[in-house]
């Protein structure tokens, strides 16, 4: 996790007329797990902000009940009519349909930065996230790590245009580019939909019954349960297919204990929310300018190192860093 920390001294008394710091937090949907960890994080730093003083800080947690770029353009513009709301924080699904609702919040002075998914042509602030390219690439060395040289692989996304999801797609296929005897049969989407996936998922199965490889570019099949994706489910355990899959989720771990899963990229989730809160009140209330890129870092989990991530989870404690993925001697007893 990303912690930002400040030496200014705190002021006596909160500079905002109504004492408190309205933050408006906007994941891409409401019906995605893995935003509810960064939702936390966001309470709990807006906890400790009103704790310290001397402003009460509150977060309005907002989005649409699916990834819907327009829903979302309305949402930011809602939002921005709000009387009170200091800043925004927005993963944005789309990041050209994002410009102009976020320019347009900006311009009635309510600052913007983005987490997650950018809108780089956009006026916010600073995109906090991974660096989505150099996950790919980092997601293709572990599926070769694995694979081998050689094979057939597909690719499942989500909503096509999203910014972070096309980044990782490029860095996947710059690294296999370089290896001639893999070939990418088929890429796929699924609009963030866990039916839309297990359905491409398995339509990819039937069409190349031989494939060796996928790349889950984010978890949303596995939402559906064990038993959606049965052509891939055997595959993985009868011919020994490799899925490399970002997020590094509970549900993910147990698969990958269980074989369907050989290697995770994990964004910092709870950062999302925590860092994010913290770096807007920050700027807004002490003036901190932030680089047009923060980057956030990201976890690598292998068998060697799933017992420290499930831990984790297991304890909700992310403070300490991963053991080596690659290293044999970083395997704990589960």
């Amino acid at each position: 996790m990303l912690v930002l920390q400040q030496d200014t001294p705190t002021p006596q008394t909160c500079l905002l007329d109504d004492g408190v710091f309205n933050v408006a937090w906007l994941p891409k949907a409401l019906n995605n797990q893995v935003f509810e960890l960064g939702r936390i994080g966001a309470e709990t730093r807006a906890t400790e902000l009103s704790e310290a003083g001397p402003c009460l800080v509150e977060v309005l947690y907002t989005a649409p009940i699916t990834a819907l770029a327009e829903e979302q353009a309305k949402l930011i513009e809602q939002i921005t009519q709000i009387q009170g709301i200091d800043a925004i924080g927005v993963s944005c699904i789309d990041p050209e349909i994002c410009v102009q609702p976020i320019n347009a919040a900006v311009a009635e002075g309510i600052p913007v930065m983005t987490w997650d998914s950018d809108s780089p042509d956009s006026d916010r602030f600073t995109y906090l996230g991974i660096n989505n390219y150099e996950g790919g690439k980092a997601a293709a060395d572990l599926l070769i790590r694995v694979m081998g040289e050689s094979g057939q692989i597909a690719i499942l996304s989500g909503v096509p245009g999203s910014d972070n999801l096309e980044q990782r797609i490029m860095g996947f296929q710059d690294v296999i580019a370089n290896y001639p005897e893999i070939e990418i049969v088929s890429t796929v989407y699924s609009d963030d939909l866990a039916s839309r996936s297990v359905e491409a998922v398995e339509r990819v199965m039937e069409t190349h019954p031989n494939i060796t490889g996928w790349f889950f570019v984010g978890l949303w099949p596995i939402f559906a349960g064990r038993g959606a994706m049965p052509r891939w489910e055997e595959a993985a355990l009868e011919r020994g297919m490799i899925t490399i899959s970002f997020d590094t989720l509970p549900l993910e771990i147990a698969l990958m204990e269980d074989g369907f899963f050989h290697g995770l990229i994990g964004q910092k989730y709870w950062g999302w929310g925590y860092d994010t809160v913290g770096m807007l009140y920050d700027h807004v209330m002490d003036g901190q300018e932030f680089e047009d890129f923060t980057d956030s870092g990201f976890d690598i989990v292998t068998t060697l190192n799933m017992a420290a991530m499930k831990e984790a989870w297991e304890t909700n404690n992310f403070s300490e860093p991963l053991p080596d993925p690659f290293e044999e001697s970083t395997r704990t007893d589960g």
